[in-house]
C-alpha cells in the first residue's frame, strides 16, 4: 500500500487573523459569563475573576479535551489545536497552555474593567499582545501558549464556516447596495 493512502495529508496551520478570532469569540463567551461574578461596590471583583478563571478552564481546557481539539470560538472558525503527535492534547498541555494565554486574558479584563481606557490599561494589555503577535511573526504561526502546551493550532473542516458566512453576507451585501445606488443614480 502505497504511503499516501496510509497517512492523511497534513492539515495546514490556522492563519493568525483566523486564530484572534476564535480566540476573541472564547474570550467574549467567557467574560459575558464571568459577569455573574460581579460585586456591587467591590474594589476587586474576586468573584468575576474566579467566575472568568473556572468558565476559561472549562472550555479553553476540558472542551477542547472532549471536542476534538475545538473550544467554541475554534469551532465556528474551523480551527483545531492539535499537540506534535497530532492529536488532541491532553489535559497537562492544555492546561500549561491555557496557564499562559487565561493569565494574559485575565490581566487584559482587570484592565480594561478597572482602568478603563488610559495607560494602565495598555500596561496590562501588553502580555497579550506579545504573547499572541508571535503568531503573526512566526512561519509555523505558533505563540508563546502554542510553544509552552507543546501545541499548534490548523485549519480543518469541521465547524461552522463563520468566516465563510460573514463573506457571503458582506458580498450580497454589497450587491443590494450597488443596485440600490444605481436606482438612486440611474
Amino acid at each position: 500500500m502505497a504511503l499516501s493512502r496510509q497517512y492523511p495529508p497534513p492539515l495546514p496551520l490556522a492563519q493568525p487573523w483566523r486564530r484572534a478570532i476564535a480566540t476573541s469569540i472564547d474570550f467574549l463567551v467567557i467574560w459575558l459569563t464571568s459577569v455573574v461574578g460581579i460585586t456591587a461596590g467591590a474594589a476587586i471583583q474576586w468573584g468575576q475573576i474566579t467566575v472568568f478563571a473556572v468558565v476559561w478552564w472549562l472550555l479553553r481546557v476540558a472542551m477542547v479535551n472532549r471536542n476534538k481539539g475545538q473550544s467554541p470560538g475554534h469551532w465556528l472558525m474551523n480551527v483545531r489545536l492539535l499537540d506534535g503527535r497530532d492529536r488532541t492534547p491532553d489535559l497537562l498541555s492544555l492546561s500549561k497552555r491555557e496557564l499562559v494565554i487565561g493569565s494574559c486574558a485575565l490581566l487584559a479584563l482587570v484592565g480594561v474593567e478597572s482602568y478603563g481606557f488610559n495607560f494602565a490599561l495598555i500596561i496590562l494589555l501588553m502580555p497579550l499582545a506579545v504573547d499572541c503577535s508571535l503568531a503573526w511573526i512566526d512561519e509555523e504561526h505558533r505563540t508563546l501558549h502554542d510553544r509552552v502546551g507543546g501545541t499548534s493550532v490548523y485549519r480543518c473542516r469541521r465547524g461552522f464556516y463563520l468566516d465563510r458566512k460573514i463573506i457571503e453576507i458582506v458580498t450580497k451585501l454589497r450587491k443590494k447596495c450597488a443596485i440600490i445606488r444605481d436606482r438612486l443614480t440611474g
